[in-house]
């Protein structure tokens, strides 16, 4: 069963979510991908059979606050975020599994504050160079049908993400992201 609240992280509120709360293994932490991506909580929710698995929408994502300034929203502050996640929620000794961007964030947690306390990281589908992300979907978009290609670039040259964005967008996602139809509800 999981157990829901709020926490007040340093941008904000944030949401959190726990199963197996009371289970006596060292705590599992999970940080999501994204960023903008909610909390995955069913995928590994199994995992709360020995320990409890701890969950958190980060500032801006699922069901946390959304702040409009862009200074929130940098890898400083999430890692900052991170530390008063695991302080609020008392996670002295934990695991931590980050998913894509959550890979990220873990690694610049671990690297640059080096926490007391942090058993073990797994890294599922890391992100560790947003610029060989970056260059590895160029690649892949250079691999798409010319119409998709040219409404990628020009919604990127205008700014405008408008409906001819969108669908070419989707042609991409359904093809590199997720391939599940339909897709899973966020």
């Amino acid at each position: 069963m999981m157990k829901e609240k709020y926490i007040q992280g340093p941008g904000g509120k944030l949401w959190t979510a726990v199963f197996g709360e009371g289970k006596p293994g060292i705590p599992l932490l999970v940080l999501h991908g994204g960023p903008g991506i909610p909390s995955l909580t069913e995928e590994v929710s199994e995992l709360a059979s020995r320990r409890p698995v701890y969950f958190y929408d980060q500032l801006g994502c699922g069901r946390s606050l959304r702040p409009d300034d862009p200074g929130n929203y940098t890898l400083e502050y999430y890692v900052r975020e991170l530390a008063a996640v695991r302080e609020s929620l008392g996670l002295g000794e934990v695991h931590l599994l980050g998913h894509s961007w959550g890979a990220m964030l873990a690694a610049e947690y671990l690297l640059r504050s080096v926490p007391a306390g942090v058993r073990s990281l797994v890294l599922a589908g890391p992100l560790l160079s947003a610029p060989r992300w970056a260059a590895d979907q160029r690649k892949l978009l250079s691999r798409m049908p010319a119409a998709v290609r040219r409404a990628v670039e020009k919604g990127e040259e205008t700014g405008d993400f408008g409906p001819d964005y969108q669908e070419a967008m989707m042609a991409y996602y359904r093809k590199h992201v997720c391939r599940l139809d339909p897709w899973p509800g966020y």
